[in-house]
């Protein structure tokens, strides 16, 4: 049987984001709180909330003595045992090995997404002020040549000035550059 592809980007970091989004409804009516056990159900919102914090966010390793653990049950493997089909509900082994939820991978992107929107605005207000300072015409790339610069180079900095037929200052949210408060990134 050949795995499937892990469901998010090896990037994703989200170990610096203390908040997990938790679709309310979402839980309550899913078959983990209709049919399993409470502590199962305790086991799975823990180990969502650990795979949170793995890089990549949304995975945790097919580990049973560390899945114990992240579950609440310490070295308890064999109390783990007990709920681990349960808690485990929704996880999907991938091909690195890794097992990913993917309700938690769906939110861990929008959270990657926002965060690299924060880093997006900072690196156009840095393309901004440089020309600013040199009088000159600036032009930004659009949030998707940005993220895919990044992914090619491994920078953060797009070059102060783009080879791009769409980067103009229209390109950034609702037509301008915003500025991003320092104390919030």
């Amino acid at each position: 049987m050949t795995l499937p592809a892990p469901l998010i980007p090896s990037e994703v970091d989200l170990t610096d984001f203390p908040f997990m989004p938790l679709d309310v409804r979402r839980l309550r009516d899913s078959d983990l709180a209709s049919l399993e056990s409470p502590e199962a159900c305790w086991a799975a919102v823990l180990l969502w909330a650990a795979s949170w914090h793995q890089i990549p966010a949304g995975s945790l390793p097919d580990d049973d003595r560390v899945l114990s653990q992240l579950a609440g049950f310490g070295r308890v493997v064999k109390e783990w045992m007990r709920v681990r089909e349960g808690a485990l509900r929704s996880f999907v082994k991938c091909s690195d090995g890794r097992l990913y939820h993917p309700v938690v991978v769906e939110k861990a992107v929008e959270a990657w997404n926002g965060k690299l929107r924060v880093r997006w605005k900072r690196d156009c207000e840095r393309i901004k002020k440089y020309h600013q300072r040199h009088k000159t015409e600036a032009t930004y790339p659009l949030f998707e040549e940005w993220k895919a610069y990044r992914a090619e180079t491994g920078s953060e900095q797009w070059p102060i000035a783009p080879q791009t037929s769409q980067g103009t200052l229209s390109n950034c949210p609702e037509g301008h550059i915003p500025t991003v408060p320092r104390d919030s990134i």
